[in-house]
């Protein structure tokens, strides 16, 4: 499995509680270095996936 599929990297803090509230937990935390904008990166697990389907569907605008 490529990196890029293997882990998930969060870059929305509202998406990020919205995860954790679901019990999800991610590896690490760090900052995009060209950007410098906080992220969180999360395993990817069907589990997580159907989550962000939901999150897509129903997300706050």
């Amino acid at each position: 499995m490529s990196k890029q599929k293997e882990f998930f990297y969060c870059y929305s803090p509202v998406l990020h509680v919205f995860l954790k509230e679901r019990n999800q937990r991610y590896t690490c935390t760090g900052l995009n270095e060209n950007t410098l904008r906080k992220f969180w990166q999360y395993p990817r697990t069907e589990e997580l996936d159907d989550l962000l389907t939901q999150w897509q569907v129903n997300k706050p605008k």
